[in-house]
């Protein structure tokens, strides 16, 4: 992941560092992009958040906080690009998680091997994936709990409907458990 690194003032007219990566890519400009700000004092609102989300236009933001529990890494909230909370997403786990591993430490206690982040959904442990060097390339994530659907699966006639197709013609339908 290649990153930028940055620093903004807050409404609360203090230093705020963040860094930009792109996720799932080995070069600029490719894969997902995320910023990451690392709130490190708690100097940000919520309204700060969401503003902050909205100015970098990306699909996901995450905010890193001081955790909630001593056991864990960070906890982290992440905005859409609309502002809107999220209680988890993949790719921000995996670029979040990354990017502390990038910087060795936060909050007084050092980052390797898996990394524990609190999150709207749960706790979420990721493990972090290092090159032969050593460094921090990447990390795998376990989702804080097993995907569900909220609704009963859509009948294969209105997902045909959907896509413009008639519920005779022949398609591929997916029904995940």
């Amino acid at each position: 992941m290649d990153v930028w690194r940055r620093a903004f003032v807050s409404a609360a007219s203090s230093s705020v560092r963040f860094e930009t990566v792109d996720v799932f890519s080995s070069h600029k400009f490719g894969g997902n992009q995320l910023a990451v700000v690392l709130d490190e004092q708690r100097r940000l609102s919520d309204d700060d958040m969401r503003r902050i989300a909205i100015e970098f236009g990306f699909s996901e933001t995450t905010i890193v906080l001081p955790p909630k529990s001593e056991a864990n890494t960070a906890w982290v909230r992440i905005f859409s690009k609309d502002g809107d909370e999220m209680p988890f997403a993949g790719h921000p786990n995996v670029g979040t998680a990354t990017v502390l591993a990038w910087r060795r430490s936060i909050f007084g206690k050092e980052v390797r091997g898996t990394v524990l982040l609190e999150e709207k959904a749960g706790l979420v442990p990721l493990e972090l994936i290092e090159d032969e060097a050593g460094r921090p390339v990447g990390a795998t994530l376990t989702a804080p709990e097993p995907f569900s659907l909220s609704s009963p699966p859509l009948p294969a006639e209105a997902a045909a409907a959907l896509i413009g197709l008639e519920a005779s013609e022949r398609f591929l339908a997916l029904n995940i458990k």
